[in-house]
């Protein structure tokens, strides 16, 4: 998140301490998504072309194109989460149906001229896809988010808190008495705070829920020039829809009472966010020989604005009652993001005439993402001082055993962060049935990686570790005429 009410920039949860950064890398990173032909080689299309797919990739590959033609993917996605709090490993699943491509290609021939047809293309991509749900469940006996608040808190004159004045997440929890100020016998301590929640012997549970994606609407234009040399151009307006919702959930499971006789707490965060961008994709492919091409693209940084909305609320339940204190953005917020350029290199060969193999080779920095509203300069150097420049390598194969076409394919997408290993690896199949006047693709792209998850400040607990596996299932149906 990248402000929270009343400007409070402070951390409580993972959504809360990391939302800067986290925000940044969500919207730099895309999975191996698009149409069937596509996904199935692993996204490896940077000199092979004639895939509207690939438009948002290398747009050189827009000139290959000889007929007008049409493709639509509709796919089904299941992702798959495993968290290892402690001694519990608890698996999560969330699925949905997704549109990954709509395109549409036009060729205009060119007759007594070097360069043989001028393409357009215009169509709809998608980029990502961030349906996930997380559960978290552990016995924890060292620390509670209460201590968290009270870090944050201490410092903050009562008769603040008593005026609404302060940062929200102390005011939410003075209002539901789940502090009190600090006494040194009968005299109260201004500044300082205890907690009423035991941390003795508590379950915490976290359930996390995320909905939404990214996709991109591609204008292109391409051509052929003496059928060597394919120049292509792709302008891309690209529109985030986010939306999580996320519950934190702390019990004490002796039944001797507190004090206070504070049973439960539960801490709620409601976020969502929209926005659309626009970059510039410029890349040519070269044909060595009859079976050999080389290509190359660039894509310009995505200048995105971005709107979110914001809702917290805390409960607190007692032996007898409960009290709920709830905030959020009185307007939404907008803010300005500008993620990294990213530059690639490609090959590809034909061997016996029915075989097929290609190579992609991206490299893109992290780090180099930014925001462009005014007061990030410490999310800035968050971004600049966890992430890193890494690469991205892609392969792929086709074999013609007519009538159909098997492909396989496998993607290394490097880890954006410094310190860490979060790579993530992508392993792909497909059939395919060409007929020249109309295609039919299946595809299965299997995609595995590691992530964390922070339950609240690293100065109390450790990271969550999370295991994400995602199943994409996509089918293409195209025409040409």
């Amino acid at each position: 998140m990248i402000k929270r009410i009343l400007g409070i920039a402070i951390a409580i949860s993972t959504t809360l301490n990391a939302q800067n950064e986290v925000d940044a890398l969500r919207y730099s990173t895309y999975d191996n998504l698009g149409t069937a032909r596509y996904s199935a080689m692993g996204g490896a299309f940077g000199s092979l072309g004639g895939e509207f797919s690939a438009l948002s990739s290398n747009p050189a590959g827009i000139g290959m194109y000889q007929f007008t033609e049409f493709t639509f993917t509709p796919s089904l996605n299941v992702n798959s989460t495993k968290s290892y709090y402690g001694e519990t490993h608890l698996s999560d699943y969330k699925s949905g149906l997704n549109i990954g491509n709509l395109g549409l290609v036009f060729t205009v021939p060119k007759e007594n001229s070097d360069w043989k047809r001028v393409n357009i293309g215009i169509g709809w991509n998608q980029l990502a896809n961030y349906n996930r749900n997380i559960t978290v469940e552990n016995v924890n006996s060292s620390s509670s988010i209460v201590e968290n608040i009270i870090g944050i808190t201490n410092g903050t004159l009562t008769s603040d808190l008593i005026n609404g004045e302060g940062n929200t997440y102390s005011q939410m929890a003075w209002n539901t008495y789940l502090i009190d100020p600090l006494y040194n016998s009968d005299d109260m301590i201004d500044g300082q705070y205890v907690s009423n929640f035991s941390t003795s012997n508590i379950t915490q549970t976290k359930t996390l829920r995320s909905t939404g994606g990214m996709n991109e609407f591609a204008i292109s234009m391409g051509g052929s020039y003496q059928e060597k040399l394919y120049l292509g151009a792709t302008i891309g307006i690209p529109s985030i829809n986010y939306y999580e919702y996320s519950e934190h959930t702390e019990s004490i499971n002796s039944e001797i009472d507190t004090i206070s006789n504070l049973r439960k707490l539960q801490f709620t965060e409601e976020y969502s966010a929209y926005g659309t961008g626009y970059n510039l994709k410029v890349g040519g492919i070269y044909r060595i020989s009859e079976t050999t091409k080389i290509g190359a693209s660039v894509h310009t940084p995505t200048f995105f604005s971005i709107e979110e909305d914001y809702y917290t609320s805390l409960t607190t339940f007692f032996k007898d009652s409960s009290l709920e204190y709830s905030m959020g953005y009185p307007a939404p917020f907008t803010y300005n993001l500008i993620t990294p350029l990213k530059a690639s290199v490609s090959a590809s060969t034909i061997f016996n005439k029915n075989i097929l193999i290609s190579a992609e080779y991206e490299l893109i920095d992290y780090s180099s993402a930014k925001y462009f509203t005014s007061d990030f300069e410490n999310a800035n150097k968050t971004i600049e001082s966890i992430y890193q420049r890494t690469e991205n390598l892609k392969v792929g194969a086709e074999i013609n055993i007519k009538p159909f076409i098997l492909r396989a394919g496998y993607a290394k997408y490097g880890s954006a962060f410094a310190n860490k290993d979060f790579s993530r690896e992508s392993f792909s199949y497909g059939i395919g049935i060409n007929n020249g006047n109309y295609f039919m693709d299946i595809a299965y792209v299997l995609t595995q990686g590691k992530d964390e998850h922070l339950l609240y400040s690293e100065d109390y607990i450790d990271p969550i570790s999370l295991t994400n596996t995602n199943h994409n299932f996509l089918f293409t149906l195209g025409f040409r005429y």
